[in-house]
């Protein structure tokens, strides 16, 4: 009996690793897999698929379908010490191509390490599960501020050869409304994406665990995310502000067509009515 009390320890306190797959709210979920709600800044569901933590020290790169490696790392002196140096080399990303630095939380007794892809968690059996609630909510925000990041940076070269819709529009600029369209519909997802974002950077959900919060806050500011989205705002209202101004432009350089034509048509009108009477009124009808 003791020897099983043994046993069950040393497993409580072994290494354990998650693939967290991210899909839509309304996907059905997989038998047997727990799951995390996220609502901001896109609402999801992040799926925590049990791998083994020796194929989880086997990535290397960053992922390409989108899914977060998690170990865990629970303190116990039957985790061996050459674990935890991989696990540390692991999460470093040595030999693979990274776009963000890593990203470390330190909250009380835990502690979170994230890269873009796969992330190291040491923390007790009683806080894992807010390390993970943190490090998904934490890993989607960041994910949707980078996205953010670049969409702004593309769409500047697109503003700047659109400068000449904020003024002086004329007839030939008309062929652009479609565009302006479309890139009206682009700054306002940005918009929308920036709202989320800060949305989500608040953490204003009252279900939230104030472990969680804090973990996530330490990562957010670890990794700049709160000047990063407040430097955004300015930017993508200005594009918001730029395309709406074109719009209305467009828009009024094509009433002022309209009225002109319509008035060449009434004056034309009146001056046939006028020139039908003189003719009548000669015939001495």
């Amino acid at each position: 009996m003791a020897d099983l009390a043994a046993k069950e320890v040393e497993l409580a306190i072994a290494p354990h690793a998650w693939r967290v797959e991210f899909a839509e709210a309304s996907k059905a979920v997989p038998e047997g897999v727990e799951t995390i709600e996220i609502a901001e800044p896109r609402s999801l569901t992040a799926w925590l698929v049990p791998v083994a933590p020796s194929d989880a020290l086997a990535q290397v790169g960053p992922q390409t379908d989108g899914a977060l490696t998690v170990l865990w790392m629970p303190p116990g002196v039957n985790t061996p010490a050459t674990i935890e140096r991989d696990a540390d080399e692991w999460v470093r990303g040595t030999g693979g191509h990274k776009k963000e630095a890593a990203v470390r939380a330190d909250v009380r007794t835990i502690r979170v390490v994230s890269d873009e892809s796969k992330a190291l968690i040491y923390a007790s059996n009683g806080d894992v599960r807010f390390a993970l609630d943190a490090l998904v909510r934490f890993n989607v925000a960041q994910r949707e501020a980078l996205a953010l990041e670049a969409t702004v940076k593309s769409t500047w070269a697109t503003i700047e050869a659109d400068t000449a819709l904020t003024h002086a529009v004329t007839q030939r600029h008309q062929k652009k409304q479609r565009h302006v369209n479309e890139m009206t519909e682009i700054v306002t997802r940005m918009k929308m994406a920036w709202l989320r974002v800060s949305n989500s950077l608040g953490q204003l959900d009252p279900q939230l665990a104030d472990p969680s919060k804090r973990i996530f806050a330490e990562l957010a500011s670890a990794a700049f995310l709160y000047n990063r989205v407040e430097v955004l705002d300015e930017p993508v209202q200005f594009a918001l502000d730029h395309y709406e101004i074109s719009n209305t432009r467009l828009i009024d350089t094509n009433l002022a067509r309209e009225e002109r034509i319509n008035s060449i048509v009434g004056y034309g009108l009146i001056v046939l009515l006028l020139v039908i009477q003189i003719w009548l009124m000669s015939r001495g009808l």
